[in-house]
């Protein structure tokens, strides 16, 4: 079944971090779960995408390329779907791919090597509406492991990530402008044992300047349902990306 419909940047600390992690230490993606048969959402456009500043969107053969301008720290580009509200206990999986497309500038400023796009969790908790923000440099930053490679396609699994938020809704996480990342997504549930789950999306800004990256694959399940949201320009000729399983 499929579920029924019904951004950010990296704080000054965190750029002066990024900047300090040594590229030499590779990155690793988050352990993918075992995936199970899902219901796919087909994206052959760039609907529901928002975009502010000079970012783009553009759908492509194996997903949706996303980028922000060199420089410009107010870029952004969102996307986010809503569903009937699921209990967050009952969430099995969550995951996405990306590909970092871009090349360092050596300035952060210019173009942010740590940057990519976010998984956003939109949630509900007695406390009102509120959003989970995972993204993998503070995934990587946990496990040890400098910024995100780029030219390699990875899967990032949000359930094993340190997750961040802009609500002052959830308890356990105060709310602030972008990270730090401090609790598992198990945890955030441990600590709103009511909290639903509404809807899912992603962001790329603001303080992301000058990033290129593709994402697709973006799946979302509980022990009852699953979906996975894909992007591909090939759609529209009746196929899809000759590398998607």
């Amino acid at each position: 079944m499929i579920f029924t419909p019904a951004k950010r940047g990296l704080t000054a600390a965190a750029l002066a971090l990024a900047a300090a992690s040594a590229l030499t230490v590779s990155a690793q993606p988050a352990s993918a779960s075992s995936h199970r048969p899902c219901a796919i959402v087909k994206h052959s456009t760039t609907a529901g995408i928002t975009k502010v500043g000079t970012a783009t969107a553009t759908v492509v053969a194996d997903g949706v390329k996303l980028t922000t301008a060199r420089s410009a720290n107010a870029d952004k580009v969102s996307w986010q779907t809503f569903f009937r509200p699921v209990p967050a206990a009952t969430v099995t999986e969550v995951s996405y791919e990306t590909v970092k497309l871009d090349s360092t500038a050596g300035d952060n400023n210019v173009v942010n090597d740590a940057a990519l796009p976010a998984y956003h969790l939109y949630v509900r908790t007695p406390a009102g509406e509120g959003v989970l923000i995972f993204e993998p440099y503070y995934y990587l930053g946990s496990i040890g492991a400098g910024n995100p490679q780029r030219k390699v396609r990875t899967e990032w699994n949000v359930l094993d990530g340190p997750l961040w938020t802009s609500s002052t809704t959830i308890a356990g996480l105060p709310k602030t402008a972008g990270g730090p990342a401090t609790l598992t997504f198990a945890q955030v549930v441990a600590a709103n044992p009511r909290m639903t789950v509404t809807g899912i999306g992603f962001g790329l800004g603001t303080y992301n300047a000058g990033v290129t990256a593709v994402l697709d694959e973006q799946r979302f399940a509980t022990t009852r349902n699953c979906t996975e949201h894909q992007w591909s320009s090939g759609f529209r000729r009746g196929h899809w990306w000759s590398g998607r399983r």
